[in-house]
């Protein structure tokens, strides 16, 4: 049964309705619950047990529901997990927990995207090329990082950051694609560069009527 006519059923056979008070009732966004329906994104573990708790089913029944893809749409979708976020600014802590997905094809099932922080990679002289703050970038852990190339990189076995990757010797310098931010350098033994950025995820965003 696809969610859609879960959501049916629950309404008392009714479609119409059934998002809106689904919305209502477990206080997740419109646009959220319209992702899960359409299948552009899967919801997180914590949104999973809200849902399941509305509609009177387990979360182990509601998980099902979404991981049981037709073959047809395995090879459509294959759903990118969202695992924290990194800045591109300052240094910062990712990878804490899973989030949500992003219904993008991935090449290499260890794929998994972050969503950004600050502007240190947005370059003023190649702006279309930039990454933004707000964007996901998709990272290959498999794919080899050679000089120039983005990275995700872990700093003292601790913190995060987003950078172009130059190794020089035994040290590692990370530079920022804006020229307003700082590089930083480190001992090649205290970076861990924990994969290559390959794609970057770019939501569009609602917006008022402009006046």
């Amino acid at each position: 049964m696809s969610f859609e006519n879960l959501l049916k059923k629950w309404n008392n056979g009714i479609e119409r309705g059934a998002q809106a008070r689904l919305v209502e009732e477990t206080g997740l966004s419109k646009a959220l619950i319209s992702n899960y329906i359409s299948g552009r994104q899967k919801p997180s573990e914590a949104a999973i047990k809200k849902i399941a708790n509305v509609l009177k089913v387990t979360p182990e029944e509601l998980e099902n529901v979404f991981t049981n893809l037709s073959l047809e749409d395995q090879n459509e979708v294959m759903l990118i997990p969202v695992l924290g976020t990194s800045s591109a600014t300052e240094e910062k802590f990712i990878l804490e927990e899973l989030e949500s997905y992003l219904p993008i094809k991935k090449s290499n099932k260890k794929q998994f995207a972050v969503r950004v922080e600050g502007n240190c990679m947005v370059d003023p002289e190649d702006p279309q090329n930039s990454i933004y703050h707000g964007n996901y970038i998709i990272v290959d852990p498999d794919a080899e990082a050679t000089p120039g190339d983005v990275v995700l990189a872990r700093i003292e076995d601790e913190y995060s950051t987003i950078k172009r990757f130059f190794p020089k010797g035994k040290e590692v310098k990370l530079i920022p694609d804006n020229p307003a931010c700082t590089s930083i350098i480190k001992p090649a033994q205290n970076v861990e560069i924990i994969g290559k950025v390959v794609n970057v995820y770019r939501p569009v965003k609602k917006k008022k009527e402009r006046k």
